[in-house]
């Protein structure tokens, strides 16, 4: 039976980040991870001879915990900047610029110009409903808001759908305000004045991918003795005494602190519980393009969010990446990268079971309507699948609840699934959960010897 100071399940950002403020506080961590390689969301692939991101590829400056991280990787002269001419939505009648101050897809400011070049003049606002997210929207702001701005939104960026979503499952904080007797309309307006200067999403040089050698390296170089232990699922965890007993495909392990970094059905699996939600899959297909004639016109901005019901388009989102990152573009020489999304809860991705050339008809298509101009026949397709949680997936919250029962001495949570989505909440979250479970432990220790 191997011994360790913690054990750290599930190496995606969160797990990670745990493993890491370990190793640096001192502990002797060993990583753990089912997949064949650690990152989870941050994954990169090779494309055309470049590693580009194939999940996430930017995060929210919020809260400033990103990019204090990188301070502390030494990494901060990597952070990217995107560029800013914006991306665009695709509505039923047609292109236009995402206006400005939008929240879940709801406008700040009902009567900016770039609103209304969208949707128009607002109807007055009734009394803010019941129900779902878009009986809610449509209450406060109407059918086109509700069509035009929130469903690409809240599609394109949570994977779900406003009619299958609670204002509270989805947004928390402005729920909480709407039930203090805030009408929605001045809750948007308080939550998007008081969002923090600057640009809202930013990235890393050479792709998000890369933060994982960067906390990986930083660990190994950290007091504590760090492992990284890929494609070992983890099969058991028990308390054994002062210890957990953690039992993977290979072995059987002990430690005094555990990290739980799994998805809210993964840790509700190995925990034991009765049941877990079930998951959505979407699809994220990336294309290399030999296309120079698209450099320097970019008629779509950084990218485009679908909206309802629009015609002869099956993708919910598409990101015009070699647009977005000045980095990419420079290491691409004269190609483009494009990335289109497909899936949302309660729907299986459009992409999902084509074969090779189907897939790329499909892409192709989608993009040159979304782009609004002819596409070339890729250089290279990659499709990559993932399993995820949208906002309003029906058990999530019940499982969360039977989750944070199961807290004992030296078990801690970290990850999305806690945390919420996002770098911006799971690094925080985790740092910060780190640093109870230290003192904790501490305090155990200090409560051993006196009992001695």
């Amino acid at each position: 039976m191997n011994n360790h100071g913690a054990i750290v399940i599930g190496a995606g950002a969160g797990g990670l980040v745990a493993a890491w403020q370990l190793a640096r506080s001192g502990c002797d961590v060993l990583l753990l991870d089912a997949w064949k390689w650690a990152g989870g969301l941050l994954a990169g692939a090779e494309l055309g001879g470049l590693r580009v991101d194939v999940g996430a590829e930017g995060y929210s400056v919020r809260g400033g915990g990103v990019e204090q991280l990188l301070a502390d990787l030494d990494a901060a002269h990597l952070i990217a900047t995107p560029n800013p001419l914006g991306a665009w939505l695709q509505t039923a009648s047609g292109p236009h610029p995402i206006p400005k101050g939008l929240l879940y897809g709801l406008p700040s400011d009902p009567e900016a110009a770039d609103v209304r070049a969208v949707v128009g003049t607002l109807p007055e606002p009734t009394a803010t409903s019941s129900g779902s997210f878009a009986d809610v929207v449509r209450a406060g702001y109407g059918s086109r808001v509700l069509d035009d701005l929130v469903a690409p939104l809240v599609g394109g960026v949570y994977s779900t759908d406003p009619y299958g979503v609670t204002l509270d499952e989805l947004a928390p904080d402005l729920a909480a305000r709407v039930a203090s007797g805030t009408p929605l309309r001045e809750a948007v307006t308080q939550r998007v004045r008081t969002a923090p200067p600057g640009g809202a999403v930013h990235g890393i040089r050479g792709g998000m991918n890369a933060l994982v050698e960067l906390v990986v390296t930083s660990a190994r170089a950290a007091p504590g003795a760090f492992e990284l232990s890929c494609g070992e699922p983890v099969t058991g965890l028990e308390r054994d005494g002062v210890r957990w007993r953690v039992t993977t495909t290979e072995r059987t392990l002990t430690a005094p602190i555990v990290a739980l970094a799994l998805p809210v059905d993964a840790a509700a699996r190995l925990l034991g519980a009765a049941s877990v939600p079930q998951t959505t899959r979407i699809e994220v297909i990336t294309l290399v393009l030999d296309a120079p004639g698209m450099r320097g016109d970019e008629p779509r901005g950084t990218g485009v969010l679908v909206g309802a019901d629009v015609p002869g388009v099956t993708a919910k989102a598409l990101t015009h990446s070699t647009a977005k990152w000045a980095w990419l573009r420079e290491a691409a020489e004269g190609r483009d990268y494009v990335r289109l999304s497909y899936g949302r809860r309660g729907q299986a991705p459009a992409s999902a079971g084509l074969d090779e050339s189907d897939l790329r008809r499909l892409v192709t298509a989608d993009a040159a309507a979304l782009l609004g101009r002819p596409v070339p026949e890729p250089i290279e397709v990659r499709r990559t699948g993932w399993a995820i949680l949208p906002p309003g997936t029906p058990g999530v919250a019940a499982t969360r609840d039977w989750l944070t029962q199961q807290r004992s001495v030296g078990l801690g949570r970290v990850g999305a699934g806690v945390a919420g989505v996002g770098l911006a909440a799971v690094v925080p979250q985790a740092r910060a959960e780190v640093a109870r479970l230290i003192e904790e432990q501490a305090d155990e220790s200090a409560l051993t010897r006196e009992n001695a």
